[in-house]
């Protein structure tokens, strides 16, 4: 039986952007969210023993494990590179999730964030055999990867692990034909296989809710007999899209929840109008120069200097688009000291850009930030 069919609803609820920064003051608002998810008919719970620094799995537990039955969600976690060095390493992690989340088995296994680098370092560690082993002792149901690369990258990912089951994609209207993301050259090689697709970033990180005025602009002349939101839009453009089996959305209050609910529990497929306009906002996008960061913090990880990357570009992009004096004072008065860095403090190691989904020249920018800012 396909992991699909496990799955009520197409919604997914991302677990990287909870209230409270996962911590358990957060916890009763939570409560109400998944409550609230529950309820609505959907079952999807996306985490990783990254997210939050490990209070994700925490509240999860919490929130969700301890209050509901275990054949009511299904949970996604992930093996992340960032958690382990070697071999022997996998397996007490492995193990660790499943502690943290309370529960005796996941119901999906992710090879977290694979690109041609991260691979090799799977494969080097025989880290796939060992979600094999981890699945052929019930401790995972099904196994697949989350995906950050280009489409015959991830051909070569599924020509020799066949074994996979589910691919998790970046997938929004922004990045539908971007060079660095494609997100539909990936969903094509998908489709083409018969893998279901688990979208991730249909919202760009929330960029593609509070847009600039001249995107709204285009978003305002979009027929939209539904009354869909900015974010309903975004999520129906991914649900539009037969093979992508579950959209995620990192819901941060009960409020997102509703809206997210409503746009999602009867998920028509938008028009061919509607989509031809959405996709003029990418347009919208270049001619203002914004910086296409979706805020994962992968770039933070291991940074020498602690230099807050995406806040930082987001206060570059909140210049280019609006000016004014605030991106200025956000940047000095909340981004650095107590430890973290300057954008001039950048030392140009090159991790950020290795580490960075979207392919970002973060070193360049970083320099633009500094002379906007220092």
């Amino acid at each position: 039986m396909s992991w699909v069919d496990e799955t009520r609803g197409r919604l997914g609820f991302g677990c990287m952007r909870l209230p409270g920064g996962g911590g358990s003051a957060g916890y009763r608002e939570m409560e109400r969210m998944v409550d609230a998810f529950l309820a609505a008919g959907f079952n999807y719970f996306d985490t990783a023993h990254v997210y939050h620094g490990g209070k994700s799995e925490t509240a999860l537990r919490e929130c969700l494990v301890k209050r509901h039955p275990r054949e009511s969600f299904f949970i996604a976690d992930k093996l992340s590179t960032e958690n382990w060095r070697r071999e022997g390493e996998i397996d007490a992690l492995l193990d660790a999730e499943l502690d943290a989340l309370g529960v005796d088995y996941l119901d999906m296994l992710l090879m977290h964030a694979q690109n041609a680098s991260t691979y090799e370092k799977y494969q080097r560690a025989h880290a796939y055999e060992h979600a094999a082993a981890f699945k052929a002792a019930g401790k995972t149901r099904h196994v697949g990867i989350s995906f950050h690369d280009t489409p015959d990258v991830l051909e070569r990912i599924l020509d020799e692990h066949p074994e996979i089951e589910a691919v998790q994609i970046q997938f929004n209207y922004a990045d539908f034909e971007n060079g660095a993301v494609q997100s539909l050259g990936c969903y094509e090689v998908c489709e083409r296989r018969k893998i279901p697709c688990i979208v991730m970033e249909p919202l760009k990180g929330g960029g593609l809710v509070n847009l600039p005025a001249a995107a709204q602009d285009v978003v305002d002349g979009i027929p939209n007999p539904e009354g869909l939101s900015n974010a309903g839009l975004a999520l129906r453009f991914a649900a539009s899209y037969p093979n992508n089996a579950i959209v995620l959305s990192g819901m941060g209050d009960s409020a997102q929840m509703a809206d997210n609910i409503a746009s999602m529990r009867d998920p028509e497929p938008l028009t061919d109008e509607q989509k031809e306009g959405l996709g003029r906002i990418r347009d919208v996008f270049r001619e203002l120069g914004m910086v296409e960061c979706t805020s994962c913090h992968y770039c933070t990880d291991g940074c020498p200097k602690q230099i807050m990357i995406p806040e930082m570009l987001g206060c570059l992009n909140s210049q280019r688009v609006f000016g004014g004096w605030n991106p200025g004072w956000y940047y000095s008065n909340s981004l650095v000291g107590e430890g973290r860095g300057r954008a001039r403090d950048c030392i140009g190691c090159g991790l950020c850009e290795r580490a960075c989904p979207q392919k970002l020249p973060i070193r360049d920018l970083l320099e633009e930030v500094s002379a906007a800012f220092d």
